[in-house]
């Protein structure tokens, strides 16, 4: 049922035989509620009689917030109105007055947004003003002379454009199916090159549809534009007199910009992040925006002590971290047991020729 619109207001109950039944409307989901609203719609801006209104039911705000194309408000009175045939939902405005406001409010119906705004200011009348509220469905073009009705016969092309063969051949399926062609018509398209087949389809269109479609009949080939001489353009004022130098001798143009050509600015220079001082830094980092002056990079990696390699600048200068400790590969099982056994060679060769020596007779002095 409508939303009620006072707090004391109840659901309202549809009498049927001897019990009551609690009218409901249909979510997106497929679930039931009770909070919708009911709009009593015009069409055009002349307002008719009470029985000349058509009343769109269960608006529900999740309906509205499930389409953000803004398309369900338009499929509702498409539904409401038929068999007559309505415009796209761009073409109109949903306008309503509140009471006691002093101009009336106009809301676009593809506008998701503008539809909740009006359907929460409904939900705040009382219940016998939000009765009477009437909402008039009308062109947004201003002439009041403005068809509200698409009275164009119904269009056969269910797509916006035919341009590939697909869509060619799924249009000639669809007239076969409907019995409008014949099925040696059909097997003769499909034996045809994109050309032919666009200018068959264009000739099958209804009349009141081939302005839409003039596009299969058009000239693709890109027309090349005449070369109108030089002479020629100066004389109407296409180009001037410099453009129609330039053209003639490219040459002494291109001498003409070189000598025009200004040397660059110097480059900025930077606080250097080695020795702190300012305006002297231009050698950028690699890993980071700090810069250090040319003095500082030739002492620290040209001329210092350790070979460094311009790839630790970040690791040394940037983070702070000094010089990355070497770490030496570990020698190898049988480079050690080389190692082991020339030392113990050497230490047995030494003890044997200290064995050898003549003992002395005579003690040492002291």
């Amino acid at each position: 049922m409508m939303v009620l619109l006072d707090a004391e207001r109840k659901p309202k109950r549809r009498c049927c035989g001897l019990g009551s039944k609690v009218e409901t409307a249909v979510l997106p989901d497929g679930g039931l509620t009770t909070e919708f609203q009911n709009w009593r719609i015009s069409f055009g801006h002349s307002r008719p009689s009470w029985k000349g209104t058509k009343l769109l039911q269960g608006i529900t705000k999740d309906s509205i917030l499930a389409d953000r194309a803004g398309g369900f408000v338009h499929s509702r009175l498409s539904e409401i109105v038929a068999p007559k045939t309505l415009f796209g939902p761009s073409y109109y405005f949903l306008e309503y007055q509140l009471p006691a406001a002093p101009f009336p409010v106009r809301v676009e119906v593809d506008d998701v947004d503008q539809l909740c705004r009006a359907y929460d200011q409904f939900a705040t009348l009382p219940r016998k003003r939000y009765k009477k509220l009437v909402l008039k469905v009308i062109p947004r073009n201003p002439d009041e002379e403005a068809s509200v009705f698409d009275e164009r016969p119904p269009k056969t092309v269910k797509s916006t454009r035919l341009d590939t063969r697909a869509a060619l051949t799924r249009y000639l399926v669809d007239l076969y199916t409907a019995d409008k062609l014949k099925l040696a018509t059909l097997n003769e398209s499909m034996r045809m090159d994109i050309i032919q087949l666009r200018a068959e389809v264009y000739a099958l269109l209804p009349d009141h549809e081939k302005e839409d479609h003039a596009y299969l009949i058009a000239d693709r080939r890109a027309t090349k534009p005449e070369r109108m001489p030089l002479e020629q353009q100066y004389i109407e004022d296409q180009i001037d007199l410099q453009t129609y130098a330039d053209r003639k001798d490219p040459e002494r143009k291109m001498k003409r910009d070189k000598a025009l050509c200004e040397y660059p600015l110097p480059e900025r220079m930077y606080t250097c992040v080695i020795c702190q001082r300012q305006a002297c830094a231009n050698i950028k980092c690699m890993e980071c925006a700090n810069r250090a002056c040319q003095n500082c990079i030739v002492a620290k990696f040209v001329d210092g002590p350790d070979d460094r390699a311009f790839v630790l600048f970040h690791h040394i200068c940037c983070l702070k971290l000094g010089d990355p400790t070497k770490v030496r590969k570990p020698k190898s099982r049988a480079k050690t047991e080389r190692s082991t056994g020339a030392c113990l060679s050497e230490g047995w060769k030494s003890s044997a020729r200290s064995s050898s020596l003549p003992l002395r007779s005579t003690p040492l002095k002291l």
